[in-house]
C-alpha cells in the first residue's frame, strides 16, 4: 500500500513546491495583497474620520470590517488562480505529460489545493504585519476577535479555492474557466440583488406574479447560500460579529465539509473527463 501511493505523494510535493515557488516569484500575489490592503486602508480612513467626527471614544472590533474587505479582494484573486489552474495546464499540454508519470487525479488536485492554501497563509502573514502596524499607529485595538477572524478566514478561503478547482475541472480552456467563474458569480449576485429589492417592498404593493417571484427568489437565494463560497465568508464574519461560539464552530465545520465535497467531485470529474477533456 505504501509503495503504491509514495510515488504519487512525492510527485504531489514536487508540484506544490514548483507552483508555490513560481507564484512567490511572480507579481500576482503581491499585487493582490497591495490592492486588498489598499482597499482596507480606504475603509480604515473612513472609519477614523467617523470616529473623529462623532467623538467616539470606544469602538468595538474596529479592524474586523477592514479585514473583511481585504478578504473579499484576496478571495477573488485566489478564485481566479484556482479556476485557471487545471485548464491552463490542459491548454499548455503539461497536464497530459504529468499523468504519464507517477501522478493521479487525487494527488494532482491535492497539490493544487495545498499550493493555493499556502499562498493564502503568506497573505495571513501580511495581515498580521499590516493590522499590527495599523493598531500601533492608530491605537485601534488588535483584538482577540480579529485573531479569530483571521484564523476563520483560512477555512473560508478553503471554500473559495475548492470552488475554483471544481469549476476548473469542468472546463478544458483557461478562458472558458474564467467566463464560467465570472458568469456564476454574477448570477449569484443578481439573485441576491433582486431578492433584496423585492423583500424590501410591502406585500400589498406587489402583484401576484411578483409575489410568486419573490418566494421563488427566496428559495433560490437560500440554496445559493449553501452553494456560493462567498456566502460562507459572509456567514463566518457574522458569527464573529455577534460573538456566537456555536456559529463560529459551525462555520469551520461547514467550510471543511464544503471544501471536501467539492474536491471529491473535482477528482471524480477529472478522472471521468481525462487529461484532454
Amino acid at each position: 500500500m505504501r509503495s503504491r501511493f509514495s510515488p504519487a505523494s512525492h510527485t504531489a510535493r514536487v508540484l506544490v513546491r514548483r507552483d508555490f515557488l513560481s507564484a512567490l516569484k511572480g507579481w500576482g500575489l503581491y499585487v493582490a495583497a497591495f490592492v486588498s490592503l489598499l482597499a482596507s486602508s480606504f475603509i480604515l480612513r473612513s472609519h477614523l474620520g467617523a470616529i473623529k467626527e462623532n467623538n467616539i471614544l470606544i469602538s468595538s472590533d474596529p479592524l474586523n470590517y477592514p479585514l473583511f474587505i481585504s478578504l473579499v479582494v484576496i478571495s477573488f484573486y485566489l478564485a481566479i488562480i484556482s479556476v485557471i489552474s487545471i485548464s491552463r495546464e490542459k491548454d499548455q499540454g503539461t497536464l497530459e505529460v504529468l499523468f504519464y508519470g507517477p501522478v493521479n487525479c487525487s494527488s494532482y488536485l491535492a497539490a493544487k489545493y495545498i499550493k493555493d492554501m499556502l499562498l493564502y497563509l503568506v497573505m495571513v502573514g501580511f495581515f498580521f504585519v499590516y493590522f499590527g502596524a495599523v493598531s500601533g499607529f492608530t491605537n485601534l485595538a488588535f483584538s482577540w476577535s480579529l485573531v479569530k477572524a483571521i484564523f476563520l478566514s483560512i477555512f473560508l478561503v478553503s471554500c473559495i479555492v475548492s470552488f475554483g478547482l471544481f469549476i476548473s475541472s469542468l472546463t478544458s480552456r483557461m478562458r472558458t474557466s474564467i467566463i464560467w467563474l465570472v458568469g456564476i458569480l454574477l448570477v449569484f449576485l443578481a439573485v441576491q440583488i433582486f431578492h433584496t429589492m423585492l423583500i424590501s417592498l410591502e406585500e400589498e404593493a406587489l402583484s401576484s406574479s411578483l409575489l410568486y417571484l419573490r418566494k421563488t427568489l427566496e428559495m433560490v437565494s437560500h440554496g445559493i447560500g449553501w452553494i456560493s463560497p462567498f456566502s460562507y465568508l459572509n456567514r463566518g464574519m457574522q458569527s464573529i460579529a455577534i460573538g456566537s461560539t456555536l456559529l463560529y464552530g459551525m462555520s469551520i465545520l461547514y467550510s471543511l465539509v464544503y471544501s471536501f465535497v467539492l474536491l471529491v467531485f473535482s477528482v471524480l470529474i477529472l478522472e471521468a473527463k481525462g487529461v484532454r477533456g
